[in-house]
Parts: C-alpha cells; sequence; structure tokens
C-alpha cells in the first residue's frame, strides 16, 4: 500500500464518519395511540427469487434486481410472474461494458441507467440489456472516493434526482475533503455527451459547507479543519420523485415533507402535528459516551493492524497514522456540536400514483449513533414507524415498524420489493401486492 493509498483510506474512513453521526440520524418520543389510524400489514406475496437489490420496475411491470459478487456485477430483469426475462452485464472498460456501479436505477421505459463511478458517465442499456449510449458526468474533473449519494429515476423517465455526499480530491501531492451540500440536483439524459445538471430544490443547511486541503503526505490536520463539519442530531436530507417531475424530501428535524414541482415554484408542505423533542444536557453525555464506545469497536473490528505480505516496516508506519488519525477522531466526536432538536424524519419513498412513505425515528435517540457500520446494540435502530399520505397530501395511515418495513422499491400497480437474508447472509427478493387501502391506484 503506497502513502497516496493511505490518505485515501483516511479519507474514505472520515467521509464515513460524516455519513454516519451527521446525516441520518435522530429518534422521536412514542406517540399517543389516539394520534396514528393502524395500518395492516399482510401485504399479498407474488414471488420471490435468490438477489441482492431489488433497483426498481420499468412500466410493464418488469423487476430489475443487481447481483454482485465479488467485483461483478450482473442485472437480471423478471417479469410479472418472476419469470427471467433478460440477463446482461459485463465488467470491463469498453463501451457498454461495467467499472464501478455505484448506482443503478430501472427507467420507466424499460431499461436501467448504470451511475459507473470508474466510467464516469451514465450508462443506459435497453430493455433488452443491450447498450445504448453513454452520457459523460458534468463534473468529471479529480478522482473521487464519494460522489452520488441517492438517485432516483423521474417517473416518466429521460431524467434523474440525486444529492451528493462528501467527496475526498487528490491533485499535485493535496488532498481535498470537502463535506457536500445540501442540493437535490436534476440530471437531464436527453441527446449528449456530457450530462446537463442543474440545481433543481435547495436543502436547509445547518451550517456553511465546509471544504479543507492539506498535504497528502501529513493529513494529521484534517480532523482540526472540518472537524465542524457535523454536528449531532443533524437531519439529513431524504428525497424521492413524484409523477410529473416534482420532488418530495424532508430537510429539517420537524415532521415537515416539502413538496416542488418546478425550478422556483413555491413549496407545498404535508406533515402531521408532531414536535421533536428539545437535546437536553443528559442526552449530550449518552450521545458522546455511545459515540466513543462506537469508535473504539470500530477500531476493533475494521482498523486492526494488516496482515498478510505487508511488510513490517510498512505495518508499523500504517500502524502509527491510523493511531494518530483515531486520536484526532477521539477528540473530534468528544467536542462536537448538536443540534438543538433530535429530528424526526429518518426516510421518505414515493410510489407509482404519488403515495407518500414517512418512516419516523424510534423513541431511542441512540439509535443514530453508529460509526463505521457499528450500530447500537439490541433493537432500537429498528424501531419506529412508517406514515403513509395520499398523493393530494391527506393521512391515510400508519404501519408499524415491527410488521412491516420501507420497502426496498415500489413498482406499478401497487407491487412492492423487499430483501431479506437468512442465517447464512444469502439474500432473497420478495415481491409483494399492496393492499387497496394504501395502494391510492396506480
Amino acid at each position: 500500500m503506497t502513502r497516496g493509498d493511505e490518505v485515501r483510506l483516511l479519507c474514505a474512513v472520515f467521509i464515513t464518519l460524516l455519513a454516519a453521526c451527521g446525516g441520518e440520524t435522530g429518534g422521536a418520543p412514542a406517540p399517543l395511540s389516539s394520534e396514528d389510524r393502524p395500518l395492516e400489514a399482510g401485504f399479498e406475496e407474488v414471488y420471490r427469487i435468490g438477489g441482492i437489490e431489488a433497483e426498481g420496475w420499468d412500466a410493464r411491470g418488469h423487476l430489475y434486481i443487481r447481483d454482485a459478487a465479488a467485483s461483478s456485477t450482473r442485472i437480471v430483469v423478471l417479469d410479472g410472474l418472476g419469470g427471467l426475462a433478460a440477463e446482461f452485464g459485463r465488467m470491463g472498460d469498453g463501451p457498454g461494458e461495467l467499472r464501478q456501479v455505484g448506482h443503478m436505477l430501472a427507467r420507466p421505459e424499460g431499461g436501467v441507467v448504470i451511475v459507473d463511478d470508474g466510467h464516469r458517465a451514465y450508462l443506459l442499456f435497453g430493455p433488452d440489456g443491450s447498450f445504448e449510449r453513454a452520457i459523460r458526468f458534468a463534473n468529471t474533473g479529480a478522482s473521487q472516493t464519494a460522489s452520488a449519494e441517492r438517485v432516483r429515476a423521474a417517473r416518466e423517465g429521460g431524467a434523474l434526482f440525486l444529492t451528493r455526499g462528501a467527496a475526498a480530491s487528490f491533485s499535485g501531492g493535496e488532498a481535498t475533503v470537502a463535506a457536500g451540500d445540501r442540493t437535490i440536483y436534476r440530471v437531464s439524459l436527453d441527446e449528449g455527451e456530457e450530462a446537463a445538471t442543474a440545481p433543481f430544490a435547495e436543502g436547509w443547511e445547518a451550517r456553511p459547507e465546509r471544504q479543507a486541503t492539506f498535504e497528502a503526505a501529513d493529513p494529521s490536520d484534517m480532523f482540526g479543519a472540518l472537524g465542524d463539519a457535523f454536528a449531532y442530531f443533524e437531519p439529513g436530507l431524504v428525497f424521492d420523485v413524484l409523477p410529473g417531475g416534482a420532488v418530495a424530501y424532508s430537510d429539517s428535524s420537524a415532521y415537515a415533507v416539502k413538496i416542488q414541482t418546478a425550478v422556483g415554484a413555491p413549496v407545498r408542505v404535508v406533515g402531521r402535528p408532531f414536535h421533536p423533542e428539545p437535546v437536553t444536557e443528559r442526552l449530550r453525555e449518552r450521545v458522546r459516551t455511545r459515540a466513543l464506545e462506537a469508535l473504539e469497536s470500530s477500531i476493533e473490528e475494521q482498523f486492526a493492524s494488516p496482515t498478510g505480505d505487508v511488510p513490517e516496516a510498512l505495518r508499523e508506519q500504517m500502524g502509527a497514522m491510523l493511531e494518530g488519525m483515531m486520536a484526532g477522531l477521539r477528540d473530534m466526536l468528544e467536542n462536537a456540536s448538536f443540534m438543538p432538536e433530535v429530528p424526526l424524519v429518518r426516510d421518505l419513498r414515493t410510489t407509482w400514483a404519488g403515495s407518500i412513505w414517512v418512516q419516523r425515528w424510534g423513541s431511542d435517540p441512540l439509535a443514530q449513533i453508529q460509526l463505521a457500520g457499528v450500530g447500537p446494540e439490541g433493537d432500537g435502530a429498528a424501531d419506529g414507524w412508517i406514515d403513509v399520505f395520499a398523493p393530494e397530501g391527506g393521512y391515510v395511515g400508519t404501519f408499524s415498524l415491527e410488521e412491516t418495513l420501507m420497502p426496498g422499491a415500489f413498482g406499478p400497480g401497487g407491487l412492492v420489493a423487499y430483501v431479506e437474508t437468512d442465517e447464512f447472509d444469502v439474500p432473497t427478493v420478495i415481491v409483494k401486492r399492496l393492499p387497496e387501502a394504501v395502494r391510492l391506484t396506480g
């Protein structure tokens, strides 16, 4: 491993921590039973099949599944009964070959869009798996360790919507780390060699966007320079698309889903009369303790001294760098700031008919404290509820996460897909159909 590889590792770790500490965060007091209209989650199962991720449907009801094994990616297309309709995908550097798949999205007209970070391009494939064309990213500059964070395909096709996460770039012996922004971008997939990308909606920004540049040979000042780039309980920016080219998004601690139909158009707000709890000094102390515990666990599980064929001198060098990095992280976590309230909204998805599903965090705020994949003990992170809103914004009812999780993908005709793993971590895609009470047409 070279010095440049080590710095890339440190930057990647920091980006992971930014997302874990300040992205999807929060909790909420348990609502009174009278405030919710309970919904039954006995969805009809349509079929099930082995796979990794269900990436969505086209308008014909064909489901697109990404099956990734090691460094290979394969796309499987299933018809409405679960039969194999097409199969494609080959790794490589040539036209139509996959290099580094960041995201995959089903196109409503059929086929998929691959967000290929290796090619720095959007790769478009037809319904039968044939390669159509590549569209270069608009930001084709420096190499990045993170780019698109959440990506959704417009319901009518022809465009993507995305948010960008924290990123690192390397040039001329220097490394630059940026904390990301709070913008939802629209990416046109119309004819052209380069994607036309423009801001569509601006999410609320808790603090100015931060960026720091330092010598790649000495990244020890990275945490001091970007230490205030996140805060505990900073609300995440979550969104999904709606019919007609609109987006629905949540960007604050309040229960307020904003709907924007076009750039500069008035924003309509959908929500419920819930209020976020204040962050007290007692809660701050609990959070700091949990964050440091999670950091120590991540050191043990993910940043142990390298073994194998790594030379002893390099092993010691890397160990010293990691020790310095962890010392900086400990200081950053102990002194990080707090937002004044605990956010309510955890996630947001929409159906083909335009209904909005809003996932609320559970009753324990510590469920948000997770670093580098190390989360809370017990089932606290799985607590919560899913509120369903009709396309016009009226409240329909609430599912408990004990009965159903948020679907991984929504399709036409009330189809939804879930991914479950067995005791051997073998995934299975399970396709179900929503009942009429919550399908609300479409």
